[in-house]
């Protein structure tokens, strides 16, 4: 259970930099016109990957399960902050569907799926660093 908690902190520690890169987005991105929506979803899931490679590792005594486990938790946890959002600012469940929609040049879906396979991927990424330090 405590590698299962470590992992929601890790997740946690993602928040915050999505909240900036929605600020880099409004305030620097946006001159970029429509480039901007879909460069910030590559930022953003670009900084989950690096959260996990950095992060995920350290949590002792895994196995591939927990991995995976890993990845639906946080997949979950980041539906359910982005929907409870969306209902705080006083959007609704067809908001964040729409989200999904990438004809606008948003990338939410790519985002969902980083931090659904992104502790599966540090989880590789620790692997392949141990077979080259042999």
């Amino acid at each position: 259970m405590k590698k299962y908690l470590q992992a929601a902190g890790i997740w946690a520690l993602i928040i915050p930099l999505a909240i900036l890169n929605g600020g880099l987005r409004e305030v620097v991105l946006a001159g970029l016109g429509r480039l901007a929506l879909p460069l910030s979803g590559l930022i953003l899931s670009g900084a989950i990957l690096l959260v996990a490679r950095l992060l995920i590792p350290r949590i002792a005594g895994c196995k591939r399960r927990d991995y995976l486990v890993f990845g639906i938790l946080w997949c979950a946890l980041t539906n359910l902050f982005e929907l409870g959002m969306l209902l705080m600012a006083g959007g609704g469940l067809s908001d964040y569907l729409e989200s999904f929609n990438f004809l606008d040049g948003n990338l939410w879906a790519l985002v969902v799926l980083t931090t659904l396979l992104a502790p599966l991927a540090a989880q590789r990424w620790k692997e392949k660093d141990r077979k080259e330090a042999v």
